[in-house]
Formats: C-alpha cells, structure tokens, sequence
C-alpha cells in the first residue's frame, strides 16, 4: 500500500530528488517559462513550477535519445538543438503548404 500514497496529486509516480546546477541564463529562462505557463493554463488544477518543465525536458530526451548526439555537453547541446530547429522548420514548411519540398526550386 505504501506505493499508493507515494503518488502526487495529478496521478505522478514517486519522485526522486536530483541536483543539477543550472547556469544563470538556465534559471532565469526556466523560471521565466514555467511562470508564463502557469499564467497561461486554461485548466488551472496543477501548479506548473520549474521542477515541472525540467521533467518535461527529461522526458522529450528519454522519449527521443537519437537527439543527443555528441562526446561533450556543448556537443549535445548544439546538435540537438541544431536538430530540434530543423525538425520545426520542416513543420512549418509543411504547414505553410509544402514549401521547400521541391529541391529544384530556387526562389
């Protein structure tokens, strides 16, 4: 039974703490983030703080490992943004019609 009480309001496994030092620009961009986030929430039963969007951010790379590509932490860092800017241009060809899917096209 005690795995019943371990879980947090909005149905959340157990957590376990860890530490990470963020550097300022990262903390000030995360708190920045989660407090629009939390203004913005049109269901305003769950708090929205920075521990949320770190999980958040955890989970999109334990779903998606093949966006971490690189031997140092700016290596990680810029390939997968790198990638993660090409995956979001892509989609805003093609919600924008198709654009650029023609490689011969040199407007």
């Amino acid at each position: 039974m005690a795995g019943s009480t371990a879980k947090r309001k909005g149905g959340q496994a157990e957590e376990r703490p860890k530490w990470v030092p963020l550097r300022e620009d990262q903390h000030s961009e995360l708190s920045t983030i989660a407090r629009e986030l939390m203004l913005a929430r049109s269901v305003k039963t769950e708090r929205i703080t920075e521990n949320t969007v770190i999980r958040v951010a955890v989970d999109l790379m334990i779903r998606h490992p093949e966006l971490l590509v690189g031997d140092t932490e700016d290596d990680l860092r810029t390939n997968m943004l790198d990638r993660f800017e090409q995956l979001l241009q892509r989609e805003r060809e093609l919600l924008a019609g198709g654009a650029g899917e023609d490689p011969g096209d040199s407007q």
